[in-house]
């Protein structure tokens, strides 16, 4: 299936710089970072509400530091991705900006030069990363006083860390724990075909789980994570039932 992101053959790509051997480039108006402008925003104005006697520049920075770490949570686990794609021989063919946030852009992303390790190994790169990020924000986190700026940075990092490395690996399409779940069954013996009917079943489950797991949010009242849930459910079930391919 086309990447529905990848770019577009009649307009110019403008390449503004490398990473990890890649390049990072940009094309029309759509990089423009409204993610970082939203976000911050959203966590300046959380300030405001928290902090009524302080002043315009200080929530002004601590809503650009907490908006740093929660989008750079996702910004290191893409160039995690981009950094153990290069390492194995199999880099990915460009990282495209797209509202301010990395897309990794693969031409071939199933190659079949590529083994399953290597898959294996590109997938987990991701995870990784913000695993070893939430260890370090739990570190920070526990030496921060309560209910100071800094200890509301490192609450930022700890969820958004412990939210991107466990959703990262449930196999549901778009996420890592899709090809990890696909390329361990093929690493074991299985036939591509086995592995996806093996992976079909595997995104009905979860799919049933998370909806669940909404339900009882919603209960809680928690609707932020009640809406996040019945998304993914949702979305984990249709591929499941092979109403949607990826």
């Amino acid at each position: 299936m086309e990447n529905p992101f990848s770019f577009k053959p009649d307009q110019p790509v403008i390449t503004i710089g490398t990473v990890f051997g890649t390049s990072l480039a940009i094309q029309g108006w759509n990089w423009l970072p409204l993610n970082q402008l939203l976000v911050w925003s959203i966590f300046t104005w959380r300030s405001i509400k928290k902090h009524s006697s302080w002043t315009w520049y200080q929530h002004t920075v601590l809503g650009g530091l907490r908006m740093i770490v929660f989008l750079g949570s996702e910004w290191c686990h893409n160039l995690a991705h981009v950094a153990a794609a290069r390492a194995i021989g199999k880099p990915v063919d460009a990282v495209r900006l797209i509202l301010g946030m990395p897309l990794l852009l693969y031409n071939e992303p199933e190659h079949p030069s590529i083994t399953p390790r290597q898959h294996l190994l590109r997938s987990l790169a991701g995870p990784i990363c913000n695993w070893c990020l939430l260890f370090i924000s739990k570190v920070f986190q526990r030496v921060t006083p309560a209910g100071s700026p800094a200890r509301e940075v490192a609450d930022t990092a700890v969820g958004m860390n412990t939210f991107i490395a466990a959703g990262s690996l449930l196999p549901v399409p778009v996420f890592d724990g899709g090809p990890i779940l696909k390329w361990s069954l093929i690493g074991r013996g299985l036939s591509p075909d086995q592995a996806a009917k093996a992976s079909s079943q595997a995104e009905k489950v979860i799919g049933a789980g998370l909806l669940g797991s909404a339900a009882l949010a919603f209960r809680k009242r928690r609707w932020l994570i009640a809406v996040i849930l019945t998304l993914l459910g949702l979305l984990s079930l249709a591929t499941g039932f092979d109403k949607l391919k990826y």
